[in-house]
């Protein structure tokens, strides 16, 4: 009777298990993928019970080392039922590199549903834990040990996407909840400490950057890094709304229609930008420099101002600006609660200083979800809004609340940015604004219902971003054949890469590494592959991609 009861009673450690992978099996089910869901239960469960000889004396020890995985179980869920998305790396960075506010604006909306999961969660595993055996026979803990670990060996056979079995096997780990967070953790930590180690690297390189022939004038050069922007949702690019009144009035503007982001996600996306690498070449920007390097050797004074946390892959090209004492590190602590326009009277200030060659980074919170947080009443001009009515960010029955809001947001950019122009054109010098946003965003386009841009497969949404170049009249005075280069490129197909070679070109710095055929200013310009960095450093080409 006893043996008969252990028998029954180690069903409780199985159901233990299945609370674990619950998550990846609802997930696969909900999007159709069945045979994935079978292959990441048994994959799952198999991993868990390879260790059941070892503990076959204290099996409900074993259940309390389960704990750690069973505590992430409402954040995986939370990911699926918010986002219908895995625990991946992209969450990770996005959680590492967030703050109380950020965080309140995403998930005020969840905050019970994930306390009711919670509970479920952490009742289900109490009521399991207390009915657990004590121990298991010697010969069933050898009996599912070794099954467990021929089960786990025999699937990676089952994988065609890598010829490799032991890639085969990673893959199959790395797709699994719990080995996927291990994995995501795995790639954030790697990335950082190369971050480290090649930081010797980055501060011996040299772009050999020199102004040839010199400009005498005054120069003053703007680029401005945007978050979360679509390209479809200006008014200057064919929007039926009018969301760019500003834009629209400027003359000297130029915006480019087939520009592609780099990356998904911001912390991926604003080295692209900045030092040209490409996605494909993601790694190669630990080991140089950026933009501001560039003009730093060529004789410029440097500046980074941002309404953003600016961490990890960002934060090792911040530190080379000259006046890194201008960082408004204040905004860290308060970000999401300032807004782009009030990071103006520091733009003003770098601008009255000494100096007559500057380079200045502006990095903009833009469209970064909350939406409607990103501007004041007074730009409340689509409405309903979440300014008035609350909604959950994935709430796609809300969608035209949601999509006022974002809109909303977009027109106050256009107000920041012609400020920044117009502050700009008051320095009488040789200068340029250019505008690129670091990635576009989900905003419920199809079936699928996404939002935002955590996904680590992009969409078509995620990629098409504005580009935007004004230029002064004396630039166009001194550079006239670059403008008519410009303005022969408006319609090709580029993407941010091109941005540092197009800049450089445009200020008559002539570096090494110089490639005039990535250059939007040079009649040399050539159309390549747009490609996107997504999510686990898998790269896609930008054509490949439909709107899911």
């Amino acid at each position: 009777m006893k043996s008969k009861n252990n028998s029954s009673s180690f069903y409780y450690l199985l159901l233990i298990i299945l609370l674990i992978v619950i998550t990846d099996v609802i997930f696969n089910i909900f999007n159709k993928q069945y045979e994935t869901a079978i292959l990441s239960i048994l994959t799952t469960f198999s991993l868990f019970l390879i260790p059941i000889w070892f503990f076959r004396n204290n099996l409900r020890l074993y259940a309390w080392l389960l704990l750690p995985f069973v505590i992430f179980v409402p954040i995986t869920f939370a990911c699926f039922l918010f986002y219908n998305v895995p625990i991946n790396d992209s969450i990770v960075v996005l959680a590492k590199n967030t703050n109380f506010h950020e965080a309140y604006e995403l998930l005020r909306g969840f905050i019970f549903p994930f306390f009711v999961i919670l509970v479920v969660v952490a009742s289900s595993y109490y009521f399991l834990l207390r009915r657990v055996p004590q121990k298991t026979s010697a010969k069933r803990g050898v009996f599912i040990s070794v099954f467990s670990l021929l089960i786990l060996l025999t699937f990676p056979l089952y994988s065609g996407s890598v010829t490799n079995y032991g890639q085969k096997l990673r893959a199959r780990l790395y797709t699994v909840y719990p080995t996927s967070l291990a994995y995501a953790f795995g790639v954030v930590y790697n990335q950082s400490q190369l971050l480290e180690s090649t930081q010797k690297e980055r501060a011996s390189f040299k772009y050999n950057a020199k102004q040839e022939p010199p400009i005498t004038q005054k120069q003053v050069y703007v680029l401005v890094l945007g978050e979360s922007a679509r390209y479809d949702h200006f008014g200057i690019n064919g929007y039926s709304r009018n969301t760019t009144p500003k834009l629209a009035q400027r003359s000297n503007l130029l915006s480019f229609n087939n520009m592609a982001s780099g990356a998904y996600i911001t912390e991926y996306a604003v080295p692209l930008i900045i030092t040209g690498v490409g996605a494909e070449n993601f790694k190669q920007h630990y080991k140089q420099t950026s933009i501001v390097g560039a003009f730093k050797e060529a004789g410029f004074k440097t500046y980074w101002i941002t309404n953003q946390i600016d961490d990890g892959h960002i934060n090792v090209h911040v530190g080379e600006a000259d006046n890194k004492e201008l960082l408004l590190t204040d905004f860290k602590a308060t970000k999401n609660i300032r807004t782009d326009r009030d990071l103006l009277a520091s733009l003003d200030k770098v601008l009255q200083e000494p100096g007559d060659k500057k380079f200045i980074i502006f990095h903009h919170l833009g469209s970064h979800y909350d939406y409607s947080a990103r501007y004041p009443n007074s730009y409340d001009q689509f409405k309903p809004s979440n300014k008035t009515v609350f909604s959950k960010a994935n709430d796609a029955k809300m969608k035209d609340v949601i999509i006022n809001s974002y809109d909303n947001s977009i027109l106050y950019t256009d107000n920041t940015l012609d400020s920044i122009i117009t502050l700009t054109k008051q320095q009488n010098a040789v200068s340029s604004v250019y505008y690129i946003s670091d990635h576009g965003e989900n905003l419920f386009d199809d079936q699928q219902n996404l939002s935002q841009h955590a996904y680590a497969k992009p969409s078509k949404h995620i990629v098409h971003i504005p580009f935007f170049i004004w230029y002064s009249d004396a630039l166009k005075t001194t550079k006239p054949q670059q403008i008519k280069n410009l303005q022969a490129n408006i319609h090709k197909k580029a993407s941010s890469e091109n941005v540092l070679y197009t800049y450089l070109n445009m200020s008559g710095i002539n570096f090494k590494g110089n490639d005039t055929n990535k250059s939007l200013v040079s009649s040399d310009f050539k159309e390549m592959p747009q490609r996107i960095l997504g999510g686990a450093s898998v790269v896609y080409d930008c054509d490949s991609l439909d709107n899911n």
